[in-house]
């Protein structure tokens, strides 16, 4: 009877550790306004962003002010051109019609996609806006999702009001789906705005930066480029680090680099 006792324990005590064992996956996410290739040298050279982004490897990228068959960038796919280059699967979104050609955004994924959603947000004061909302298989038992986002530009209080309608937006649709999310972009706000503040308050997390953490470049230098997360109860997201790289000639924005560690 002594020895049923004891290989009932035994065998509880081994349900208890399988059925709370977590598994952990490293992912690096990267965000860079690549202002369509066209840098602060004033030269016109899409290689040098596609150049950064191979040598980062990011798991999963956020690309924003890409163009498609624009005359101004030579007429060229810029989302397949980089694409190829990184050897990564390339997703455009066009906000508008440019120059014989599309303006717009994309991502890179080297991660297997099982869904991409191009969200219609709110349109910006001068220019339409979306966002591209996939979600990403990062282990054979874990998915989640992976938000590529370029808010309105505009100053003043209303492109503050026009911003913060954009992320309302993107959280309806995030909300009425149970998948932990990564949101990354261009947000043109900075941490301590309505709109930042609105996404602490739907349970995002921010991934600071440190002192340094300037990533626009240009005249008035500003904390715009972020890396949010939020957690379910089955997946956890962790942040590792972050950094920006000093890349001071490619484009107005620094790339924006995240080392993140998901527990499922």
């Amino acid at each position: 009877m002594r020895k049923i006792a004891v290989a009932i324990v035994c065998l509880g005590i081994s349900v208890f550790y399988a059925c709370n064992l977590k598994q952990t996956s490293n992912i690096k996410v990267m965000s860079y306004n690549i202002k369509h290739g066209y840098g602060m040298d004033n030269v016109l050279d899409l290689n040098r962003a596609a150049e950064i982004i191979k040598v980062q490897a990011p798991d999963l990228c956020g690309l924003q002010e890409i163009d498609n068959y624009c005359r101004r960038s030579d007429s060229v796919a810029q989302t397949e051109y980089i694409a190829q280059s990184v050897n990564m699967t390339g997703t455009f979104v066009k906000f508008m019609d440019f120059q014989g050609g599309e303006y717009g955004m994309a991502t890179l994924s080297s991660r297997p996609l099982v869904s991409t959603k191009i969200l219609t947000l709110p349109d910006g004061l001068d220019e339409p806006r979306s966002a591209i909302v996939q979600e990403v298989q990062i282990a054979e038992a874990c998915t989640l999702l992976f938000v590529n986002v370029h808010f309105d530009y505009v100053d003043g209080n209303e492109g503050v009001a026009s911003r913060l309608n954009q992320a309302k937006a993107l959280m309806e649709y995030i909300n009425s789906i149970d998948k932990a999310a990564i949101i990354t972009g261009d947000f043109n706000c900075e941490p301590r705005s309505s709109t930042m503040q609105y996404f602490y308050d739907q349970g995002f997390e921010f991934v600071h930066k440190g002192e340094d953490n300037l990533s626009y470049q240009g005249d008035t230098k500003l904390e715009i480029d972020h890396v949010i997360y939020r957690h379910t109860s089955k997946v956890e997201i962790r942040a590792k680090s972050i950094r920006l790289l000093d890349e001071p000639i490619v484009s107005d924005h620094r790339p924006l680099i995240a080392e993140l560690e998901v527990v499922y």
